[in-house]
């Protein structure tokens, strides 16, 4: 299974992987509150960007909790 990550400064490929930001900002305020979410395993920095893994994203908003 591939692994689909997206860049937090490309908003317009956010509705079509079903992600539920319509702003870079409002993806970057997600990734600030991961923590606090249970979404931290779904944003992975690579040096300085940070990217969405959309499939593990949308399995931990299902209440998906395995590693």
């Amino acid at each position: 299974m591939s692994q689909q990550l997206i860049p937090l400064t490309r908003p317009e490929k956010f509705e079509a992987a079903g992600l539920p930001f319509e702003t870079e900002h409002a993806a970057r305020w997600a990734f600030r509150q991961a923590n606090h979410t249970g979404l931290s395993d779904a944003f992975i920095r690579i040096g300085r960007r940070v990217y969405i893994d959309v499939g593990r994203f949308h399995e931990l908003v299902r209440g998906g909790h395995s590693t």
